[in-house]
């Protein structure tokens, strides 16, 4: 266990993996590898203002810690959640039961896209009886500060003026990684993995939130980052590296 220190680069031709620290650099070398490096908060680049202070993503512990500290802090009574999938509707639901007033907004044309419609009305309605305002169908284009409360403005004239927002616009696999060891990258920019989660370098394995995940139904790779699936590829990875012969089972479920 190395704390505090970071991978930089791969070098699979040297079975080396280079990693900095404030004590300085070295180069650690591997027999397997496993690349584990999750996702990051997807940021809309049409959005203007995402660094304004009081704009928050969650992936993280810290983000979670840091959307608390600021609620303590400056007793905010209205937020707006950007995204109308998962991470939206549980942070609504979080949000409004500390007496926040909520505004969800996404840019598809009903709550939770990727359940069947019939469910997303009742979602939606289940939204709107807690009082939360749904705004389907806009995309957010700028957060700014106006009277000293953020301000956001989006497509079809929304606007809304909050004292929070969240960005809850989905993952990104984080690669960098993969990228310096030329490992190939699969469906939506994910590390291109087989059944066995290895990668399409010898002696590189790959699993959780930053690889393609096969989907049983489709009969093709799709990007699937959820917890439960990470968890089984990270034992198959680990397992098959020290010398098994193990297949992550084909999922199914609905792209995020």
């Amino acid at each position: 266990m190395l704390p505090d220190h970071k991978a930089t680069a791969v070098r699979p031709e040297e079975k080396i993996v280079v990693v900095s620290s404030s004590s300085g650099g070295k180069m650690l070398s591997y027999d397997r590898l496993i690349l584990a490096t999750g996702a990051a908060s997807r940021k809309p680049g049409h959005i203007k203002g995402l660094d304004t202070p009081g704009v928050f993503f969650l992936r993280w512990m810290a983000d979670s810690f840091a959307i608390a500290q600021h609620i303590e802090r400056n007793t905010p009574t209205s937020a707006l959640i950007i995204g109308n999938g998962y991470i939206g509707m549980e942070m609504a639901d979080a949000l409004t039961r500390r007496g926040l007033a909520v505004t969800l907004v996404g840019h598809s044309q009903h709550v939770l896209k990727t359940v069947d419609p019939t469910l997303g009305r009742l979602v939606l309605a289940e939204l709107e009886r807690n009082s939360v305002r749904v705004a389907s169908g806009v995309d957010v284009e700028e957060i700014g500060v106006r009277d000293g409360r953020l301000m956001a403005i989006g497509s079809g004239g929304f606007q809304a003026q909050v004292d929070l927002v969240l960005v809850a616009t989905g993952a990104e696999p984080e690669v960098g990684l993969a990228k310096s060891g030329k490992v190939p990258l699969g469906y939506g920019g994910a590390i291109k993995v087989n059944r066995r989660m290895e990668t399409g370098v010898p002696g590189i394995f790959a699993a959780g939130d930053c690889v393609e995940t096969w989907h049983r139904l489709l009969e093709k790779s799709l990007y699937l980052p959820l917890g439960t699936t990470a968890h089984k590829q990270g034992r198959i990875a680990g397992e098959n590296a020290l010398g098994g012969a193990k297949n992550m089972p084909a999922l199914w479920g609905r792209r995020c």
